[in-house]
């Protein structure tokens, strides 16, 4: 057997079984995703929220409805990883040393696991990348038609891209016509049309999730969000960013290099900056396969060798958090928070090794509460988003509904806005006017919970933070409390 071939193979099973046999599924937005297919199975036992696109959830529903498993999550994510490996190695002209750099890139083993739409997005991306190029070197419209399109698409998945779009409006449209960029919006705004046709069948509103998306991103990036979550800067995500871009990422700067690919080159620059903003390490993934391209012809064996040793150093360090949660959960002083590379490395001093995975228990618990008390409703708290873990592991028939504490103290205020946000201008001389601008978040107009009829409550601590209700039972991780 080719010794090539023998490798490659062997790192594609090591990937699959690492990445499957893991616990670990992501530690951002997965319940986002999980919870929306959920949702289309009819396996949703609560209201649903997310603040992305439902697209992604949308088409994986009919395999949790049979399975009832998140399981074809990761196969999907798997898949389009591979796909983008091979899609770089089409690409580059059938250059083994792209795709041995691609399939051993950092970012690759990291995003193995993950339960996100960023695989999939990333290599549609990629290949709306490809024909930008095609269309700058040859002008034609078909080109620009399926780079639009598979942008949009690509935006269709993932709200990221959105990020991104100005970037290649910048870097490919500065010497084209103006004309030319209109188009390519257009056809951006086709290829999202599987978003857009789902925001108006479900919220009569085509551009739904996209506006809820941004305002979100918004609060968190100049409000700390509307929950005071905090800015998502990080600067370990920049060292993680700047150790999973190829070693020799440096030479697209090469005068050689630059010349000649000089718009994809200005478009990874101003990509960098963005990541320095907005350190998300899974970001990486949509950019490393383009700096690969770049570079892998303007390097030679030796360097290539180098590269090759650098990241399965940087690999090794990737994996070791999902191999031992193949066993144990990785816990970091509060339950329920798997980890990886990046929280293991900040939070190293209060890790937990625990032989007990978190959600397998809280199913359990649930099961037996639903015993014990089946057909009920059941608000949970004590912060707003305790119960999206409840309905999102429990996969039984006997809970009529998961309620969150926010909306159930709204429910009986007979209050609607939960949150209300303001901006003014302060005028420095005697004028008669400032000008405001507000937004807020409140209730669903067609909810028709009745929540002065809720008996029971559920916590994950010894309290419920509603007044009436008293302790019942406690059955391991979760309490359950009753209206007097």
């Amino acid at each position: 057997m080719d010794k090539n071939k023998f490798f490659l193979g062997l790192a594609v099973v090591l990937l699959v079984v690492i990445s499957l046999g893991t616990k670990f599924m992501g530690n951002t937005d997965v319940y986002d995703y999980t919870d929306v297919a959920k949702f289309f199975a009819g396996e949703y036992d609560a209201k649903i929220r997310t603040s992305h696109s439902y697209l992604y959830g949308f088409i994986h529903y009919l395999s949790i409805a049979i399975f009832e498993s998140f399981w074809i999550f990761k196969i999907t994510s798997l898949i389009s990883l591979l796909l983008i490996v091979y899609s770089v190695y089409y690409i580059s002209g059938k250059d083994k040393r792209a795709l041995w750099l691609m399939l051993l890139s950092p970012i690759i083993w990291y995003m193995g696991p993950w339960i996100s739409p960023i695989q999939l997005a990333s290599l549609i991306f990629l290949w709306g990348w490809y024909f930008i190029k095609k269309y700058d070197k040859d002008n034609k419209m078909r080109n620009l038609l399926y780079s639009g399109a598979l942008i949009g698409l690509s935006w269709a998945f993932w709200d990221g891209i959105l990020f991104f779009i100005p970037l290649l409006l910048i870097s490919f449209f500065y010497n084209k016509r103006l004309t030319h960029s209109i188009y390519f919006f257009i056809f951006i705004l086709i290829g999202s049309l599987p978003r857009i046709i789902l925001d108006q069948i479900l919220f009569g509103f085509f551009f739904f999730t996209p506006v809820r998306h941004i305002m979100a991103s918004l609060a968190l990036t100049f409000l700390g969000g509307f929950y005071n979550q905090g800015n998502l800067a990080s600067g370990l995500g920049l060292i993680l960013i700047i150790i999973f871009i190829p070693i020799y990422g440096f030479r697209i700067f090469k005068r050689e290099v630059f010349k000649e690919n000089k718009k994809t080159v200005i478009f990874l620059i101003l990509s960098f900056l963005l990541l320095i903003i907005n350190s998300q390490v899974r970001f990486v993934l949509l950019i490393a396969p383009i700096v690969i391209l770049v570079i892998c012809k303007h390097i030679n064996k030796k360097q290539f060798v180098k590269q090759i040793a650098v990241s399965l150093v940087i690999i090794l360090l990737v994996i070791n958090p999902y191999l031992i949660q193949t066993k144990y959960r990785l816990d970091f002083g509060d339950e329920g928070f798997g980890g990886e590379i990046g929280a293991v490395a900040l939070r190293f001093d209060e890790i937990n090794f625990n032989g007990s995975f978190y959600e397998k228990l809280i199913e359990n618990e649930l099961v037996e509460i639903s015993t014990d008390y089946p057909g009920e409703v059941f608000v949970v708290g004590n912060t707003p988003d305790s119960y999206r873990l409840l309905a999102n592991v429990y996969w039984g028939d006997e809970v009529k509904e998961f309620v969150s504490i926010e909306d159930y103290k709204l429910g009986i205020s007979r209050k609607r806005i939960l949150v209300e946000k303001e901006i003014c201008t302060k005028t420095k001389i005697k004028s008669r006017r400032d000008i405001c601008t507000s937004w807020s978040i409140g209730k669903a107009f067609n909810d028709d919970t009745d929540y002065s009829s809720i008996k029971y409550g559920i916590s994950f601590e010894n309290s419920l933070e509603i007044e009436d209700f008293e302790l019942v039972k406690r059955y391991g991780k979760l309490s359950l409390f009753e209206k007097s």
